[in-house]
């Protein structure tokens, strides 16, 4: 994979090389949202992310979930990609939730490695869960409350507006695909939030067809 710049242009480095961060030292969590689109701006095809994709883009997404403690994504995602178990020893995929309408009995809660985010008077659930919040999610508090330095953040687009909302984000890894999606109304990174947020590229790299950018908050 050959970075394009502004770091290091024309250099060679692996997935995992890109993915490894020096992050600051804030008191606290590091929360990157990191998605795929296409040139016409689809974030996915018939509600799914994968058909997008391909062995570059998924080499990626192991390499950011190798360099973070915990990966935080929205119901909606989590059931339309059939999440499972991550590969990776040891972590956790948290879930957030208002209804809690999930299956507990998917690989991804029956294997123990899922947890559920909602509010506090959110109905019951069958395996852990942070709560904070009445009636919303309280995300500040929420992801506060997992405990991680690094959050990685899998969409879908109404999670990361709400995550933008709250001036949360620190970072986006963003994923070019070489595929349109062509008719789409309802893809994008994040639907409406009180912006703008303004962020500064300060990687990319390419590998094949594929291009890889991260963008940082600029505070």
């Amino acid at each position: 994979m050959q970075r394009l710049g502004p770091f290091s242009p024309g250099s060679q480095v692996d997935a995992d090389g890109f993915a490894s961060r020096e992050r600051p030292d804030t008191g606290a969590p590091h929360l990157e949202i990191c998605m795929i689109t296409t040139p016409d701006g689809a974030t996915s095809l018939d509600g799914r992310s994968g058909p997008l994709g391909g062995t570059a883009d998924q080499q990626m997404l192991r390499a950011w979930r190798r360099a973070c403690d915990i990966v935080l994504v929205g119901a909606g995602t989590a059931r339309a990609e059939k999440y499972g178990p991550p590969s990776r020893e040891g972590l956790r995929i948290a879930v957030v939730t208002r209804s809690c309408g999930l299956d507990w009995s998917s690989p991804l809660f029956a294997s123990g490695r899922g947890l559920v985010v909602t509010s506090i008077d959110a109905p019951r659930v069958p395996v852990e869960s942070v709560r904070a919040g009445t009636g919303e999610v309280d995300l500040r508090a929420a992801v506060a409350m997992l405990g991680a330095r690094v959050v990685h953040v899998e969409g879908g687009p109404a999670l990361n507006a709400s995550l933008l909302e709250a001036d949360l984000v620190d970072a986006v890894n963003l994923t070019f695909s070489p595929r349109l999606g062509g008719a789409h109304t309802t893809d994008a990174i994040a639907t409406a939030f009180a912006g703008p947020r303004r962020f500064v590229l300060v990687d990319s790299a390419r590998d094949g067809d594929f291009v890889f950018a991260r963008y940082e908050r600029a505070r």
